[in-house]
């Protein structure tokens, strides 16, 4: 028996959870790992992200992502699900708007209280991105392994 997630693990973890992380490249070629609210719908994932966020032009540069999405404290806890995937812009505006109504769903009890002026703004003018898986993902979940 491995310790990869099956499909079905792997669909409860990204159900469970709502924090990924999202890895961009820079143009010097670094990783740029971040963390992102995530909403997932008829089968696709979605981030949203401010209109000014640097990882916004790194997209553009170059989709390919890297999406994370794990849980677990002690090393015999941690499972996870790694995607490598590009990265679309989103401007179908229904899309936006689904996609905007489940993430202020999903995260409304973690909303923080009114932002101020500026932060708000920031906030305010966002892009949603699909991550759009390139190849079966890489899982694991310590759990299975029998020491």
């Amino acid at each position: 028996m491995g310790i990869s997630l099956s499909p079905e693990e792997r669909q409860e973890l990204f159900g469970t959870h709502g924090e990924a992380v999202l890895a961009t490249t820079a143009p010097s070629g670094a990783p740029l790992p971040l963390p992102v609210w995530y909403v997932v719908l008829d089968g696709e994932i979605f981030v949203r992200t401010p209109s000014r966020a640097k990882r916004l032009r790194h997209i553009a540069k170059d989709p390919t992502v890297g999406f994370l999405v794990h849980d677990g404290v002690r090393w015999s806890e941690l499972r996870g699900v790694l995607h490598t995937a590009n990265a679309e812009f989103v401007s179908d505006a229904g899309t936006v708007a689904e996609v905007e109504r489940a993430l202020a769903e999903r995260f409304a009890e973690r909303l923080p209280p009114p932002l101020p002026g500026p932060v708000a703004e920031r906030y305010d003018d966002s892009v949603v991105l699909r991550v759009v898986p390139l190849r079966e993902p890489v899982s694991w979940d310590n759990r299975k392994i029998r020491v």
